[in-house]
């Protein structure tokens, strides 16, 4: 009986295996690609998982790969972030470094072996000579709104969105120094408010900051981020010669609004003396100390007018907005970044404003290393030898899921951050087979059990029905006396 029931089982394994197709999937990420510019993943346990080997991999089995994928996404931490965490310059990585969303998938790199090549490159167009720049700052009132913030002990807590970007002036303010960097600060939201002009020392620049804490406790009214773009431009006008000028925007990526270009004419029909009343009122009438710039010529909305500002400042400043609501497109401030020749900068949420922002005012960067979150591994610096653009190295990995960060560090702090999830196993279609010899094996031994126990069973009733059992005789009634 058992050896029929391993050649039925053998049997059907083959035709199986006969059916099964080969396929080695190329979706995009083996040739090297712009790290920040693929879909990071969010939190949250995936749809869909595809992995991503090697281009000259073996092919797997269809079922082999579908049961690795449901490892991965069963094993998912869903309150992670994958991606590109932040990047103010441009980075080249290429597999396996690559963990993000494609088409409603999420692409995971799978490594047959216990070592993640690095290989990648950095952009350093910037100019390493001296820079002026203004940092603008959304005190709207959609910066009232909390988000968590991780102290400098460790500590979890609930700030506004406001107080998080004013920690990060902070940080910047204790990192600034030297005569090549020269910071402002400018506040807007229903107002604009000039909070500190480049050149000030370090000291009245801190003081500059607390003064307007004191006085702008809380985020007040609309968006006019016109206004600061402005006014931020007038202060950059005076910039000797070989200074860059840069412009920084703290920003959710919403569209901003000031109501400064409501209509309140009626568009062909004339409106009541009441309801112009009530349009007059929704109109913005705080006074912009760069109004001389803008008028309703360029447009009638913050949008048109921001793209007006965009091409007039081309070639003469360049803006980098940092978007801090990595959910939003910020079309307007991409087209903003690209048309001044600035970055579009974006971070998971409020609390990495802190992380991202010096670095925004950085220009050198000193090294670049690989660490595994999960094992505590470290690989050696990345950027070895004089060229300092190039990445090269590796990093050692445990079996099953690793946590991969890796991060570039400039003069100001980090300038980029990545996280990826990669997945390691040294020869796992090997492994794949044994443990499907072995799993065959156990359903050949449960089979036999089970034909074994049938047969006890059919046994035992073929004797039951064969046991005979004499017939009782009535005996005979007494004669009669």
């Amino acid at each position: 009986m058992l050896r029929v029931a391993c050649a039925l089982l053998l049997g059907l394994s083959s035709q199986a295996s006969a059916r099964e197709r080969f396929a080695r999937p190329q979706p995009p990420g083996h040739e090297p690609y712009a790290a920040d510019a693929l879909d990071p993943v969010r939190s949250g346990m995936p749809d869909e998982v595809e992995l991503l080997r090697a281009a000259d991999a073996p092919a797997w089995p269809d079922a082999m790969s579908a049961e690795l994928s449901q490892r991965v996404r069963a094993e998912w931490p869903v309150d992670r972030f994958y991606g590109a965490v932040f990047a103010n310059l441009g980075v080249t990585l290429r597999w396996p470094l690559v963990t993000a969303e494609a088409g409603g998938r999420v692409i995971v790199p799978f490594v047959d072996g216990l070592e993640l090549p690095i290989e990648g490159a950095l952009d350093l167009a910037r100019s390493e000579g001296p820079r002026r720049i203004v940092v603008l700052v959304d005190a709207s009132a959609s910066a009232n709104a909390t988000t968590a913030f991780r102290t400098p002990a460790g500590a979890d807590e609930r700030v506004s969105v406001l107080d998080a970007e004013r920690r990060a002036l902070d940080h910047l303010v204790d990192l600034a120094g030297g005569d090549w960097l020269e910071v402002g600060v400018i506040a807007f939201g229903e107002s604009t408010w000039p909070v500190a002009e480049p050149g000030l020392s370090v000291e009245a620049l801190r003081a500059a900051l607390a003064r307007f804490r004191a006085e702008h406790p809380r985020g007040d009214g609309r968006t006019d981020a016109l206004c600061a773009l402005w006014t931020a431009r007038d202060w950059l006008d005076s910039t000797p010669d070989g200074v860059a000028r840069e412009i920084v925007v703290l920003t959710d990526g919403d569209a901003p609004y000031s109501g400064r270009f409501l209509s309140c004419e009626g568009e062909g029909r004339a409106l009541s003396e009441e309801a112009t009343a009530l349009c007059e009122a929704r109109r913005n009438a705080s006074v912009c100390p760069s109004s001389h710039a803008f008028s309703a010529a360029d447009g009638t909305s913050d949008m048109v007018q921001i793209a007006s500002f965009a091409g007039r400042a081309r070639g003469e400043v360049a803006v980098h907005p940092l978007l801090f609501e990595a959910d939003r497109s910020a079309r307007l401030w991409q087209q903003v970044a690209a048309r001044t020749g600035g970055r579009l900068v974006r971070v998971p949420g409020p609390e990495a404003i802190e992380l991202a922002l010096p670095s925004l005012v950085s220009s050198r960067v000193r090294g670049a290393v690989a660490r595994n979150v999960t094992s505590g591994a470290v690989s050696a610096e990345l950027l070895g030898g004089d060229d300092r653009t190039r990445m090269a190295g590796a990093l050692a990995l445990v079996p099953g899921a690793n946590d991969v960060e890796l991060t570039v560090e400039s003069d100001r702090g980090t300038a980029a951050l990545f996280r990826f999830r990669v997945y390691a196993e040294e020869h796992a279609v090997e492994r794949w087979l044994a443990e499907l010899r072995q799993r065959n094996g156990d359903l050949a031994v449960r089979a036999e059990a089970l034909s074994d126990e049938a047969e006890a069973k059919l046994r035992i009733a073929r004797e039951r029905s064969l046991e005979v059992r004499p017939e009782t005789v009535p005996a005979a009634p007494a004669p009669s006396p």
